[in-house]
């Protein structure tokens, strides 16, 4: 998953963690000026308490959660489920989101 969103932005995704309580996300990156967020499920279970802590952190930084997982193509709310197969179209689909949810507020 890092070497195909590698190749996508600009800057190298990164992981981020924090301890106490534990909580940790799969990767953040950049998409212009936007930090987004993201979590890959390779299992049927997609529950992300992570995601959800990192938004109620910065909430005015984060228009869009991404989750990379087994789930059909789906935007609910702020949270973009992008399927694994899809993975080498994410800066598309999340730019197509990032539009759908400006059109929506």
């Amino acid at each position: 998953m890092l070497q195909t969103l590698s190749t996508q932005f600009e800057v190298v995704p990164r992981y981020w963690s924090q301890t106490n309580p534990p909580y940790e996300v799969d990767f953040l990156i950049q998409r212009e000026n936007d930090i987004f967020p993201v979590e890959v499920k390779s299992e049927t279970n997609t529950k992300s308490k992570s995601l959800k802590k990192f938004k109620e952190l910065f909430p005015n930084q984060v228009k869009l959660r991404i989750r990379f997982s087994l789930d059909n193509l789906k935007l609910d709310d702020d949270m973009l489920n992008i399927p694994l197969f899809m993975a080498d179209q994410s800066d598309r689909l999340i730019g197509l989101a990032v539009e759908q949810r400006k059109v929506l507020e």
